[in-house]
């Protein structure tokens, strides 16, 4: 994902989930993560699955990008499935000592927990910049200025790495597209081994990257640390219409989510 996005993950609309305050997002995805690894019954991560899916279904532009991030992760989730299978006591499947149907099924719940957090965490990332990210961490560490921390170095550090996003991308663009280099006529190939071709071109990415953050370093440092802040958020109190009625919704959700179990 890193190599087609533009901006991280997030996709500019304006969606429902868009015009909610970021701390309400990522309150609201932090609380769906948890109860996502707490269930303990396939009818409490059915009822987060089926609050997801209203979400993709009322936002369908952002239902492809979801789905190609989330097959990145196939080979985990698979590794996943084959550890559980493989290793899970319990009773047998199709008659073969060595693989579990317990296995299979807590295997299965597994990949779905991690699946859900994944995608919450990526729906988060498609409705919120990354301005507004560094913003709610700021916001939400504020109170350790009181024991001195510097919170605004922090959030500075988190505004620059999520900016050096788009910097990694275009170098692994230009990475991988000399893959497909062709030689020159008449120029002999030159023979190497996988791994040393791999880490030379590594070498090279790294480098690349280490001279643009240089560039980017001796910059501010030439214009007097320009580099500011985002605008602080407004007041969280009192809730907008549509965080209210977000709230309530996920209130909702929270309380079936308990009776399922």
């Amino acid at each position: 994902m890193i190599t087609t996005a533009k901006n991280g993950l997030y996709r500019p609309e304006q969606t429902f989930l868009h015009r909610l305050d970021p701390r309400v997002k990522v309150l609201s995805c932090l609380l769906l993560v948890i109860l996502a690894f707490a269930a303990t019954g396939w009818a409490q991560l059915f009822a987060l699955i089926a609050s997801v899916s209203v979400a993709f279904w009322l936002i369908p532009s952002l239902t492809g990008s979801a789905w190609r991030f989330c097959w990145t992760l196939r080979w985990l989730l698979l590794f996943t499935l084959l550890m559980h299978v493989l290793f899970s006591s319990g009773r047998t499947l199709w008659g073969f000592s060595s693989l579990s149907l317990d296995g299979l099924l807590m295997g299965s719940f597994v990949c779905l927990q991690i699946l859900l957090a994944v995608v919450l965490s990526a729906l988060l990332a498609m409705t919120t910049s990354t301005t507004c990210l560094a913003s709610t961490f700021g916001w939400f560490v504020q109170p350790l200025q009181w024991l001195g921390c510097r919170t605004e170095e922090w959030q500075k550090l988190l505004l620059l790495t999520m900016d050096f996003i788009p910097i990694v991308q275009q170098e692994i663009c230009v990475t991988t597209a000399s893959d497909g280099e062709i030689p020159a006529e008449g120029s002999q190939p030159i023979q190497k081994s996988r791994w040393a071709a791999w880490t030379q071109k590594l070498l090279g990415l790294l480098a690349r990257l280490v001279d643009r953050g240089d560039t980017v370093a001796h910059r501010m440092a030439a214009n007097g640390d320009v580099f500011l802040l985002p605008t602080g958020l407004s007041p969280l109190l009192p809730l907008s219409l549509l965080d209210r009625i977000f709230l309530l919704v996920s209130t909702l959700m929270v309380i079936i989510y308990c009776l399922a179990g």
